[in-house]
């Protein structure tokens, strides 16, 4: 049984669900009396919320300016992909050898997405689906570490995947991504496995460096600065 969650717990959940979205936006400043005002709460659950979410490379201290979300780059995405490639091509390889029956039936019921470009509330579901599916690809190579390493690289690439959702993608070519990535699996093809996430994770890759090129993210600030007045 894990511990039991404390005050700073669910504030630190709270606002990396916020970040993480895009609720709030890469490069926002965060008001620490308004985010005290709106939960209730004091400062000192709130500061070691932002303290963790600092060390996880999500907000920065700003002297005189308070605490920041840090901005996505360009840098960030390729390096993020170079990593997700790395370990995650070699994680479908390892799930094609590995892999039980039963292992393929969950893939399968996790193979689907859905989400609606320009319509931001069916985001976050594609974007928990997506992860379901990745995540459970990775528990079939029964490597805890493995797994762990990929399920935080995937944590950490959750804003440019959102960013990338603007730019439109397919619905239904991204299910039949994850359909043969399950059939390679299910037919113990780690050579097909692996380049089958190789080229998922280029055609995301390519998506997210489009979107912030397009500056998307940022017509999106301008709207709710808009909305908000």
């Amino acid at each position: 049984m894990g511990r039991p969650q404390t005050l700073s717990d669910r504030v630190y959940a709270t606002l990396k669900h916020r970040i993480l979205t895009c609720k709030v936006l890469p490069g926002e400043r965060l008001s620490e009396k308004s985010l005290c005002e709106e939960m209730g709460i004091s400062r000192t659950p709130l500061r070691e919320a932002l303290n963790r979410l600092g060390l996880e490379g999500l907000v920065t201290l700003e002297p005189y300016r308070g605490y920041e979300v840090v901005p996505v780059t360009l840098e960030d995405i390729r390096d993020l992909c170079e990593l997700r490639t790395i370990v995650e091509s070699e994680s479908a390889a390892l799930a094609a050898q590995r892999a039980t029956q039963e292992d393929v039936t969950k893939l399968v019921s996790l193979a689907e997405l859905r989400y609606t470009p320009g319509e931001r509330d069916t985001y976050e579901n594609y974007l928990r689906s997506n992860s379901a599916f990745h995540l459970a690809l990775a528990r079939c190579t029964r490597n805890a570490r493995l797994e762990a390493i990929i399920a935080s690289v995937i944590d950490k690439i959750q804003r440019p995947l959102y960013m990338g959702l603007d730019v439109g993608l397919d619905v239904d070519e991204a299910t039949a991504e994850h359909v043969a990535v399950v059939e390679a699996v299910r037919d113990g093809s780690a050579t097909r496995a692996r380049q089958l996430m190789r080229k998922q994770i280029a055609r995301a890759e390519e998506r997210m460096i489009l979107a912030l090129r397009r500056g998307g993210l940022e017509s999106v600030q301008r709207r709710r600065g808009e909305e908000g007045r």
